[in-house]
C-alpha cells in the first residue's frame, strides 16, 4: 500500500517537472520570437541612379515666333510641335459642325485603310515569328494602359491590330482585305470631295507650328530681353508680359532653339562660375531635363542681382506652351548608386553602411560622390576591400537596432 503512495506520488513528480520543462521551452521560443519580430529591418537594393546639383530659378521663355493669320471655326491638320514648311496647310475652316464630323470620320478611315494595307504584307511568313509579334504587341498595348500613357495607346493598339491581322492571313482566318479596303476607300474619296472644297490656313514659313490654344498665353519680345540689364529684367518679371492675341490661328516659331531669362542673387550666380553647359527643365510641363548652354551671366553687384541667360536646342510642343515658369536648372549631374541616408552610419571615424548578407549584417564603407538632404549618392564599381565596398543590389539596411557587423540578423 505504501509502496503505491510512493509510485503515484514519483508520477506526478515526473508529471510536473515535464510540465515545467514544456514551459520553459515555450518562453524560450516565445522570447525568441519576440527577438526576432522586435528587430525589423527595412533593406533596399542598390541599383543606379542619376542625381544632380540643381537650383530652382522663376523666369521667362522666350524664342522667335511669327503669327499666323485666322480665326473662326478651325479644324487642325498638323500637329502642336509639328514641323511644318512655307505652303503647309494648316487648318480649314468649317461652315457647319457636321464638316468637323466628317474629318474625324475621314482620319479615322485613312487609319483604317493603312492598317488593312500593311496587313495583307508581312515580312515573315514564319508563324513563330508572327505570333511572337502579336503577343509583343499586345503587352505593349497592355502596359501603356497599366501605366495611364495615354498619348501612346493609339499606336499600340495599331501595332496590336496589325500582328493579330498579319497572323490572320498567313494562318488561313481570312483570305485577305481587299473587299473592306474597297468600301472603305470608296467612302473616304466620297468625304474627301466634300472636304477639299474648304478654305485653309497655310504656313508662311517654316517653323514649328502650335495652335492658338497651345500657344503661350503672353507675348514676349526676344530683342527686348536679351538687352536688358539686371534690374530690368527684373522689373520686366516683376511686372509680367502682355497677354498674347488670341484672335489668330496660332503661330510658327521660325527656329529650334530658345531661351529662358532669369534673375538671381549673387550667391546662386557664383555657382554657375566657369559653367558653360547645364540641363533644364520646367517641372510640370517639360519634365525630362533637356542640355543646355548659359549663354549669359550677368553680375550686378551694385544692386546684389544677376541676369543669367540660358539657350536650349531642343524644341517641342510642351516647350512652345511656355511662358513665365519655374525651371529647374542642373547644374551638375552625378551617376552612381543612390543610398538613403537613413543607411549611412560611422564606424571607428569611417562612412559607411550595413548590408544584408543572408541572416548576417555587415558594414562596408562608402565613399561619397554628391548628398542632398534625403539621400547620397555613392560610385557604381565598388569592391571589397577599397575605400568605396558596396555594390550593385546589395541589400542595404535602411533600418534597423541593434546593427554590427558579422552579427545575425
Amino acid at each position: 500500500m505504501r509502496q503505491d503512495k510512493k509510485q503515484v506520488s514519483a508520477a506526478r513528480v515526473l508529471r510536473w517537472i515535464g510540465v515545467a520543462l514544456l514551459a520553459v521551452v515555450f518562453l524560450y521560443v516565445v522570447a525568441q520570437c519576440f527577438v526576432i519580430f522586435r528587430q525589423s529591418y527595412k533593406t533596399e537594393t542598390a541599383i543606379r541612379y542619376t542625381m544632380s546639383d540643381s537650383v530652382t530659378l522663376d523666369g521667362v521663355v522666350s524664342y522667335e515666333a511669327v503669327p499666323v493669320e485666322g480665326s473662326g471655326d478651325l479644324g487642325y491638320l498638323v500637329k502642336d510641335g509639328e514641323r511644318v514648311s512655307n505652303g503647309t496647310v494648316l487648318a480649314e475652316y468649317y461652315t457647319d459642325d457636321s464638316q468637323g464630323l466628317l474629318r474625324e470620320r475621314l482620319d479615322r478611315l485613312q487609319r483604317t485603310i493603312d492598317l488593312l494595307s500593311k496587313s495583307q504584307n508581312s515580312d515573315s511568313s514564319d508563324l513563330s515569328v508572327l505570333t511572337n509579334q502579336t503577343r509583343q504587341a499586345l503587352y505593349n498595348l497592355l502596359d501603356k494602359l497599366d501605366a495611364a500613357e495615354y498619348s501612346g495607346i493609339t499606336e499600340a493598339e495599331d501595332d496590336f491590330l496589325l500582328a493579330q491581322n498579319r497572323l490572320q492571313v498567313n494562318t488561313g482566318q481570312t483570305e485577305g482585305f481587299s473587299q473592306t479596303l474597297q468600301t472603305l476607300q470608296a467612302e473616304y474619296d466620297e468625304i474627301y470631295a466634300q472636304l477639299s472644297a474648304l478654305q485653309t490656313v497655310t504656313a508662311s514659313t517654316n517653323g514649328y507650328f502650335s495652335s492658338t490654344a497651345a500657344a503661350p498665353l503672353i507675348q514676349t519680345d526676344p530683342e527686348a530681353l536679351d538687352k536688358a540689364t539686371p534690374v530690368e529684367l527684373q522689373q520686366m518679371l516683376a511686372d509680367g508680359f502682355p497677354a498674347a492675341d488670341t484672335d489668330r490661328a496660332g503661330q510658327i516659331a521660325t527656329g529650334f532653339s530658345w531661351r529662358f531669362y532669369t534673375v538671381c542673387d549673387l550667391e546662386t550666380a557664383e555657382r554657375f562660375e566657369g559653367i558653360t553647359s547645364v540641363r533644364i527643365s520646367i517641372p510640370g510641363k517639360q519634365n525630362t531635363p533637356l542640355a543646355a548652354t548659359l549663354a549669359e551671366r550677368t553680375i550686378d553687384e551694385e544692386n546684389g542681382i544677376a541676369k543669367l541667360v540660358f539657350e536650349c536646342q531642343s524644341i517641342n510642343a510642351e516647350i512652345l506652351s511656355l511662358g513665365q515658369e519655374t525651371a529647374q536648372i542642373d547644374i551638375q549631374t552625378y551617376e552612381g548608386i543612390r543610398i538613403d541616408k537613413q543607411a549611412l552610419h560611422i564606424v571607428d571615424g569611417q562612412r559607411g553602411v550595413y548590408v544584408k548578407y543572408g541572416n548576417l549584417q555587415r558594414f562596408l564603407r562608402i565613399t561619397i560622390l554628391y548628398e542632398d538632404e534625403n539621400y547620397i549618392l555613392i560610385p557604381d564599381d565598388g569592391a571589397i576591400g577599397t575605400e568605396n565596398e558596396v555594390r550593385l543590389y546589395d541589400e542595404i539596411i535602411v533600418q534597423g537596432t541593434n546593427l554590427e557587423n558579422g552579427k545575425l540578423l
